[in-house]
């Protein structure tokens, strides 16, 4: 019976940007859930079983090669479709069991099918661009003493740990140098230990990976960066795009983890928040400058809220000077909108304005005595 090809030289790792590929099933058997290494750092998350109550049979492949990656080095497996003579059947995740990958499928294979692997491409470059771009990240820190403990690859943010705050002007400092070296297009490759002359760090391996046996591969950006990595990875620095970094969150010992994003997600995010801006406030620069003060306020005195500007919550937003009795903006969306504002107009008496479904905007030309805590303990008593 043929063999499998070892997680380390499959054809997704020789080739990171292989699409599709042509190979065959070597055993096929009902799945049971396999202990990852990630599992094994954390026992109470079993990120290789189903949803639960789920009732679907899932079934375990092997094949001779593959260009789905497992899950492991911190980053998600591929996702994609295995074709068969007569249909095409999807890859729920690939897993690592020690030297062997196996994919999950909601139906058994014959052995020794001829099969045809196809990638989630867009989710295989995304993957890629966060992946290398963390490594293009902690090379810079690294030489800033600011050695990267951990990382997490996020369906939308990612994030770094370090080893405590840093300073907003460092962080723009490797901002600027890490996109700098985007926009020189440095070379990716991937080596191995014997043809880099040197000995590389192996204490990050997971434990059920059998060195004798399988293989370490070595990434290498430019002259800048060299670590050992099983992960998928870009050929060049350029097809990164982007990096922009978010913001820190302190956790234990004094660490703090600094969120970024890379590749087309910094696009998508930076839309995603002018829209909710644009929704919520004005869109006018004046305007917005008017009103960013009294925003870092409310957002810095609210850091643990868990306030989420989504589509299923409602904001409210007044200003002015109450207390003297001057007047301002009011705004509100979400799904209460409609409801709210009706509200407020019994109790502000000198609001105007006019939306309809989801958002309300208007102005207050001044607040009579009484009515801005009127209105706060209305807003209080609602569930948003």
């Amino acid at each position: 019976m043929a063999s499998s090809t070892i997680v380390g030289a499959l054809a997704c790792q020789r080739n990171s940007f292989l699409k599709t590929f042509q190979t065959k099933v070597v055993s096929c058997k009902e799945y049971e859930p396999i202990k990852t290494s990630r599992d094994k750092q954390n026992k109470n998350k079993t990120s290789s079983k189903t949803e639960e109550g789920s009732p679907e049979a899932l079934y375990a492949l092997e094949l001779q090669d593959t260009i789905l990656f497992p899950e492991g080095g911190g980053q998600p497996s591929d996702k994609g479709v295995l074709a068969t003579v007569s249909e095409k059947i999807p890859v729920h995740m690939v897993l690592r069991q020690e030297l062997t990958a196996v994919h999950v499928t909601p139906q058994p294979v014959e052995v020794g099918s001829e099969v045809t692997l196809e990638v989630d491409w867009k989710r295989r470059l995304d993957i890629m661009q966060q992946h290398t771009g963390q490594h293009l990240i902690s090379a810079i820190f690294d030489t800033y003493d600011l050695e990267t403990l951990s990382w997490s690859m996020g369906d939308m943010i990612n994030y770094i740990e370090l080893p405590r705050k840093v300073e907003q002007s460092v962080i723009n400092e490797v901002s600027e140098k890490v996109n700098n070296m985007i926009v020189e297009n440095l070379p990716i490759k991937v080596t191995t230990p014997d043809k880099l002359g040197r000995e590389i760090d192996t204490s990050h391996i997971p434990d059920d990976y059998d060195l004798s046996k399988g293989i370490v591969r070595v990434v290498q950006i430019g002259d800048i960066d060299s670590n050992p990595c099983c992960g998928t990875h870009l050929t060049a620095t350029g097809q990164i795009q982007a990096v922009a970094f978010l913001h820190q969150t302190n956790v234990r010992g004094g660490n703090s983890r600094l969120h970024f994003i890379c590749g087309s997600r910094v696009s998508r995010q930076l839309t995603a928040y002018h829209l909710i801006l644009k929704d919520i406030l004005d869109s006018s620069p004046e305007y917005l400058t008017n009103v960013q003060k009294e925003l870092t306020t409310l957002i810095n005195a609210n850091k643990d809220a868990g306030v989420n500007v989504s589509t299923d919550q409602t904001v409210v937003y007044l200003n002015g000077e109450h207390r003297v009795g001057t007047g301002g903006m009011v705004k509100i969306t979400g799904p209460l909108a409609e409801e709210i504002q009706q509200e407020l107009k019994k109790h502000l008496k000198n609001m105007k304005g006019g939306g309809k479904g989801s958002s309300f905007q208007g102005k207050i030309t001044h607040y009579e005595k009484g009515e801005v805590e009127t209105v706060l303990r209305y807003l209080e008593s609602l569930t948003l």
